[in-house]
């Protein structure tokens, strides 16, 4: 197009006849100029149209927001970016043959594919970088560094509510944040009754103890070296059992009577999160939950305290009696569930007991509380501890992303690409744990390869610490926009200046 209005008009001679009839060479070169830019403007426009007229009748009009602020953000990158390209060539047009102008441009495409590769080669390489820490309790600690950047980013995710489930995300983070727990230290008692205590909060706790009977129970082993077993009950012996239990969690329809009773609106949106997870967990391991994740059950396993609360009788012999304890039940669990055949108490027709056992939300808490402690452990650690900066991996890390914040300000399509992925942002709805892992998630599986990205460097405070704020320490790319903007007006001035001397 530029081609058009400022080479083949020349060759031609349409240029030369217009000057000559008294129209000046400022009001024809901007003239020539805004047709240009109206030409592109009306084109991305249209598209802008058709692209988001097309999704909605595909999608039978139901819109999604964030389709909207994507392509808006493509338009204003495309008219941007236009912008530029039409004062660049211009001037290119006007200080070289079209020839050089060509494999100019040729280059500039060439470098728009490959601007953000040499920030991916260094990520790469620091996939395998170890950093070394040490704790307040001076123990050493060694974490890789990609997790340390999962930790804080997903840490500002969280606190940004920047993720599925946003508002029960927060609470359990911050919950887990502020009472200071460590993954090695979960299972404490302490610790469990703090996180029994915060799923109470939301009123998911049962307040009443919840007993549990099982009649003609079948033997098929007992403890061989329990002494406190009668020696008398042997295989195909009936039994009745008695669990008495406390914390145990509501079910599915007392969580919904609980939400539309929950007039606190921070509480209730934290419900319908807990809800909305337990649907998509419920429904991606249909009826395998409880075999999936049976180890989860132990923590949160309460057998009351009183005598004859927890008993094993034979049948029709109430002289022959056996209070169970919780590796007992852990016994009868697993053989039921994974046909274990560890040394305890079995059953042949247990399943009826262990269906009783299966508190779905309880299953669903403890999936979540998984997703969390492994991040949140890590932030309190890193968060507290000091950088040991004389170890090989951190000089290397330190001194590579040095040259490569001095090299971004080179790289200007790299600039121009984070500009508008930054103001793009990411489908937040999508970043969430896989459902049949422990804690994993994939916090940059949405970028682009081809795409440049902000870009955070570790910051250390004074005391080797890494800053809480390390997030916010990037290039910030308006830095980009301001120097586009200026390359941008000498282009512009050169071509006009030239055309303006030009001798036709």
């Amino acid at each position: 197009m530029i081609q058009f209005f400022f080479n083949k008009n020349l060759e031609d001679k349409t240029t030369y006849i217009v000057l000559t009839n008294q129209v000046s060479r400022s009001k024809f070169f901007i003239s020539q100029y805004f047709l240009m830019n109206l030409i592109i403007v009306i084109n991305i426009l249209l598209s802008f149209v058709f692209i988001n007229l097309a999704y909605s009748i595909f999608n039978s009009f139901k819109y999604d927001s964030f389709i909207l602020k994507m392509t808006l953000v493509y338009l204003l990158y495309n008219l941007f970016a236009s912008f530029c390209l039409i004062n660049f060539i211009s001037m290119l047009m006007f200080l070289f043959s079209l020839q050089t102008t060509t494999i100019i441009c040729t280059l500039l495409v060439s470098l728009c594919f490959v601007a953000n590769i040499p920030m991916s080669f260094v990520k790469a390489n620091e996939k395998s970088y170890n950093i070394e820490f040490l704790t307040k309790d001076k123990n050493l600690e060694i974490f890789k560094l990609n997790d340390v950047y999962d930790t804080y980013t997903l840490n500002k995710n969280i606190l940004e509510n920047k993720i599925k489930y946003p508002y029960l995300s927060k609470y359990i983070y911050k919950y887990f944040i502020d009472n200071k727990f460590l993954k090695d230290q979960f299972s404490n008692k302490k610790n469990i009754d703090l996180r029994i205590k915060m799923w109470d909060e939301l009123g998911l706790i049962n307040k009443q103890k919840v007993i549990i009977n099982e009649n003609d129970l079948k033997l098929f082993s007992k403890p061989s070296r329990n002494n406190k077993v009668p020696s008398s009950w042997t295989r195909n012996d009936l039994f009745d059992l008695t669990l008495t239990l406390n914390n145990t969690f509501i079910s599915n329809e007392q969580l919904d009577e609980l939400i539309i009773n929950t007039t606190n609106l921070d509480k209730k949106n934290i419900l319908l999160d807990f809800k909305n997870f337990s649907k998509e967990i419920n429904n991606y391991f249909k009826n395998d939950l409880q075999t999936s994740k049976y180890d989860l059950l132990y923590d949160f396993l309460f057998l009351d305290d009183l005598k004859n609360s927890n008993y094993l009788i034979k049948k029709n012999n109430l002289n022959q009696i056996y209070q169970l304890s919780k590796t007992d039940l852990k016994n009868i669990y697993e053989y039921e569930l994974l046909a274990d055949t560890s040394d305890g108490f079995k059953f042949y027709n247990s399943k009826n007991l262990i269906n009783k056992l299966n508190f779905n939300l309880m299953y669903i808490a403890r999936i979540l509380e998984n997703y969390f402690i492994r991040y949140s452990s890590n932030y309190t650690i890193l968060s507290t501890s000091r950088v040991l900066k004389d170890q090989l991996d951190w000089s290397t890390y330190f001194t590579t992303r040095t040259k490569m914040k001095y090299f971004s300000y080179l790289n200007l399509y790299n600039g121009l690409w984070t500009f508008y992925t930054s103001n793009l942002g990411f489908y937040y709805k999508d970043i969430w744990f896989a459902p049949a892992s422990d804690s994993f998630i994939k916090l940059e599986d949405q970028k682009n390869l081809f795409l440049g990205y902000l870009e955070y460097d570790l910051e250390l405070l004074k005391n080797d610490v890494i800053s809480k704020n390390t997030t916010n320490n990037y290039t910030k790319p308006r830095l980009y926009l301001i120097i586009l903007l200026i390359i941008n007006a000498f282009s512009f001035l050169i071509a006009f200046l030239k055309f303006k001397k030009k001798d036709f």
